[in-house]
C-alpha cells in the first residue's frame, strides 16, 4: 500500500505504524501476528516472514513462553520489543521494567534497550531531564545517538529551536566524527535558517569523513549544496550537488536539487 494514500493512512493509524517500509501481518479477523519494520535484505526479509507464518518470534509465541516459565533476557526483551512495536508503551514499560530488574548488567544490550526506553518514556510523558540524565548516568550505552535524537525531534515537533539547538550543541559535543549527527545538524540549520556558516562546516567536515561510503557521501553532499544554497552561494551549491549526481546519477532528487539551485541563480541575477 502508498502511506499517502487515505486508505493506507487509515491501516497506519488504525495499527499504530511507525516508520517506513512498514510490513504488517494480521490474521484474518484483522488481528496483527507481527510486523517487520524498516529495510532488510532479501535473504533476512524471507526468514522472517517464514518465522512469522510459523508463529516463531512474535509476540504471541514469547509471551507462551514466558507463561510457561522461560523468563530468560531473551524472551523477556522480546516481549517488551513487541510492545513497543506497537506502540503499546504502557506493556513495554512493563517488561522492560522487569528485564532491568532480573538482568541488571549494564553492559548488556538488552539492559541497555530497557534503561533506554524507560528514560524516553519518562521524558514523553512530562519528566524533561529523564534523557539528559540518562546520557549521564550512561555514556558508553548504545543508545546515546537515540536519545539525543529523541529530544531533538521533541523540541523539533514543539518549535523550540532553542532547546532543539543546545540539544544539538551537546551532541556534537559528544559525538564530534558522527556523519549522521554532523548531517542532521546541518540540514537543520538549513531548514531553520539557524547557523548556517557553522553547519557549513560540519557539513564539510562530514564529506570528509564519509569518504569510504560513497551513498552517504552522495546525501551528505546534498546537504552541503543545501546550506549553500541558503547561504545564496548559488554556484558552489551546484558545483556540490553536481558531485551528488556524479555519485548518484539515477536520484531524481539530486537532479530536482540541481534545477532548484539553477533557477535561485537565474532569479538573483534577473533581482540586480
Amino acid at each position: 500500500m502508498d502511506a499517502n494514500q487515505e486508505e493506507a493512512r487509515k491501516v497506519f493509524d488504525d495499527y499504530n505504524c511507525k516508520g517506513l517500509p512498514h510490513l504488517l501481518f494480521v490474521d484474518d479477523k484483522g488481528n496483527e501476528v507481527d510486523r517487520i519494520i524498516g529495510y532488510l535484505p532479501p535473504s533476512e526479509y524471507l526468514v522472517r516472514i517464514q518465522d512469522i507464518r510459523n508463529n516463531k518470534h512474535t509476540l504471541d509465541d514469547y509471551a507462551i513462553q514466558y507463561k510457561e516459565g522461560k523468563a530468560d533476557a531473551e524472551i523477556i526483551a522480546g516481549i517488551a520489543m513487541k510492545y513497543e512495536d506497537r506502540g503499546d508503551s504502557d506493556n513495554a514499560k512493563e517488561f522492560y521494567s522487569i528485564l532491568i530488574k532480573d538482568y541488571p548488567d549494564p553492559s548488556s544490550a538488552y539492559n541497555q534497550r530497557g534503561t533506554y526506553f524507560l528514560a524516553e518514556y519518562a521524558f514523553e510523558n512530562g519528566d524533561q531531564m529523564a534523557l539528559n540524565n540518562y546520557i549521564t548516568s550512561s555514556p558508553e550505552s548504545l543508545f546515546i545517538e537515540d536519545a539525543y535524537f529523541t529530544m531533538v525531534y521533541h523540541y523539533a515537533d514543539k518549535e523550540m529551536p532553542g532547546e532543539e539547538l543546545k540539544v544539538y550543541t551537546q551532541m556534537l559535543a559528544d559525538l564530534p566524527e558522527n556523519t549522521g549527527v554532523l548531517n542532521s545538524y546541518a540540514w537543520r540549520m538549513a531548514e531553520i535558517e539557524l547557523n548556517l556558516l557553522d553547519a557549513l562546516e560540519k557539513v564539510q567536515k562530514a564529506v570528509v569523513l564519509s569518504a569510504n561510503d560513497p551513498g552517504s557521501q552522495a546525501n551528505i553532499i546534498d546537504t552541503e549544496a543545501e546550506v549553500l544554497w541558503k547561504l545564496k552561494r548559488f554556484d558552489e551549491a551546484i558545483k556540490a550537488i553536481k558531485r551528488s549526481i556524479a555519485i548518484d546519477p539515477e536520484n531524481q532528487y539530486f537532479r530536482d536539487q540541481k534545477e532548484k539551485f539553477i533557477q535561485s541563480k537565474k532569479g538573483d541575477v534577473q533581482s540586480v
